[in-house]
């Protein structure tokens, strides 16, 4: 554990010697928190927005989206570029050779990069908008409890999901727009640019049976109020059956990978 944790420390410093990067990447989180704010404001002809049980103000739906921008901002899934990069220039060969567990030392560099982002983004965004919004409040303190927890198992469901799609570079030489195929089903199904109470009942009950909605719109409805501790606990239990599910169908392909490695130009 302590070379993982090691792992995790070289990360961190590396992320914060980028010092140009990390200010592009706060400018542009930043433009897209503002831009999604003023649509929604746009959006909303009164106070409220939606129907029956999905009835949302105005200020818990700016809320959810400013702390919808900054798990956005702190999720790092690194890990499909990675191991595609890795198998491409056929570095891979030379990472099987590593004492430690490979998946285990992308996760340890991936985690080491969303501490960074931590401070380098989440907090001069928090900043920010606390001036021109004001400070998103947690609907109770049991709500930020829930969701910082929720938020944990969020960011394994999309790292082994992102993982996946990157081990299918064992079997093609380029992966093209997968992980666009990928990112988009994440934009769309999770909830995390529109909620999906605001969605036809049919693709509401679709998305019920997906982990996408897991990944944002749980932790984001828990930490608003949406959803009550009781419905966040269970929540949470179907988070832990998708990690559970995900992380079995991952080391499966990670066994299968393994026999299947391709050099690219190395």
């Amino acid at each position: 554990m302590r070379a993982y944790g090691y792992l995790i420390k070289m990360r961190v410093l590396t992320a914060l010697a980028y010092r140009f990067d990390v200010w592009i990447g706060m400018i542009g989180d930043l433009i897209l928190l503002a831009a999604s704010v003023f649509i929604w404001k746009a959006a909303y002809g009164g106070d409220v927005l939606g129907s029956g049980a999905s009835v949302v103000g105005l200020d818990e739906m700016i809320t959810y989206t400013v702390v919808s921008v900054l798990m956005a901002a702190v999720f790092s899934t690194g890990v499909q570029n990675t191991i595609y990069n890795q198998v491409r220039e056929g570095n891979i060969a030379l990472d099987f050779m590593r004492p430690l567990n490979l998946l285990g030392i992308y996760l340890s560099e991936d985690l080491g990069s969303m501490v960074s982002s931590l401070v380098n983004k989440a907090v001069p965004l928090v900043l920010m908008a606390s001036l021109l919004f004001g400070f998103p409040m947690p609907d109770s303190p049991t709500a930020a409890v829930l969701f910082a927890a929720s938020c944990a198992l969020s960011f394994m469901i999309l790292w082994l999901m992102s993982a996946m799609v990157g081990l299918v570079a064992f079997w093609v030489a380029e992966l093209g727009n997968l992980g666009m195929v990928k990112d988009a089903f994440i934009r769309v199904l999770s909830g995390s640019m529109v909620p999906l109470w605001f969605f036809p009942e049919g693709l509401q009950r679709i998305s019920e049976w997906l982990p996408f909605q897991y990944t944002y719109q749980l932790p984001l409805s828990v930490y608003i109020g949406m959803s009550t501790p009781a419905e966040a606990l269970r929540g949470m239990g179907i988070q832990v059956i998708w990690i559970a599910l995900l992380g079995g169908l991952l080391a499966w392909i990670w066994t299968r990978a393994r026999g299947k490695v391709m050099v690219q130009g190395g």
